[in-house]
């Protein structure tokens, strides 16, 4: 059985594109130099889900009920929208570069989702994503429980489908619910942001019967709270992988938009 390869950028698509040596966000965040000392520290339990290199802790969805994406995510050191059409993003991939690497689906935005090959329960997870104009993704925590990322910066009447929002679950196959962020924390497309959650799984009896739901405890976007103890009574995706269960995977979207990420770090969640 042939292996899946995660393919390194060689730079073909930065040609041309002067300005993406100085694309924005290149720099840490603020949010990541306040959380660094706590991610080396080894007591602290933090663990990296992308080594920079590959995508080795992490496999396709591969949705069977619908049609086949590539899982074509490519490294990059250097990440920007595309000068010439800014709904995309351009990057390049130069491996003496000191900048924090990222990975990036394909330039139409429609690369199969990444899941982690490792299940997970109650979670704090910390990661850095961009995307470009117009664009969208998602962090589905367990894969079912979305935090949405969208291009949102500016808007002033915020909706739960806006940056940092909860999505909201399909009952009797229309969108009910969800939540918006407290604040519009958004940064412009183009530029790293962050997010920041703590996350609670349903609980389960012996039986499997679910006598808890899931909760998102706090979610903090760009460094400040937009979520705050928000209940989840169902899965939030449209379509969801699996049904609700005791542990799963995480899963990013990147079949919705082009998307970077990187510094990817989760631990088990801990009492406050």
């Amino acid at each position: 059985m042939q292996r899946r390869q995660f393919l390194l950028a060689t730079g073909a698509l930065a040609s041309g594109l002067p300005e993406l040596a100085r694309a924005a966000g290149q720099n840490q965040t603020p949010e990541f130099k306040i959380l660094q000392p706590q991610i080396k520290d080894p007591a602290q339990g933090w663990q990296s889900l992308f080594n920079g290199k590959d995508l080795e802790q992490w496999q396709p969805q591969q949705d069977q009920g619908r049609a086949a994406k590539p899982f074509d995510w490519r490294i990059a050191t250097e990440v920007g929208l595309d000068p010439r059409n800014r709904t995309t993003l351009s990057y390049k991939h130069e491996p003496s570069s000191t900048n924090t690497p990222a990975f990036v689906n394909n330039r139409a935005g429609k690369s199969d989702n990444p899941i982690t090959k490792k299940d997970y329960a109650d979670i704090e997870l910390y990661l850095e994503s961009m995307i470009a104009k117009e664009s969208n993704s998602g962090i589905c925590v367990m894969g079912l429980y979305e935090i949405s990322m969208r291009d949102s910066y500016g808007h002033s009447e915020l909706k739960y489908g806006d940056n940092g929002g909860i999505y909201a679950p399909v009952i009797n196959e229309k969108r009910v619910g969800g939540e918006p962020p407290l604040v519009n924390a958004s940064r412009p497309a183009g530029e790293w942001e962050s997010f920041h959650l703590w996350f609670r799984a349903p609980r389960f009896n012996a039986g499997g019967q679910k006598v808890e739901n899931a909760r998102f405890l706090r979610v903090e976007l760009n460094g400040q709270l937009v979520h705050e103890d928000f209940e989840l009574p169902k899965s939030t995706r449209g379509r969801s992988p699996w049904e609700e269960k005791p542990r799963a995977p995480l899963l990013l979207q990147g079949d919705h938009g082009p998307v970077a990420f990187r510094n990817v770090y989760i631990r088990t969640l801990r009492k406050a």
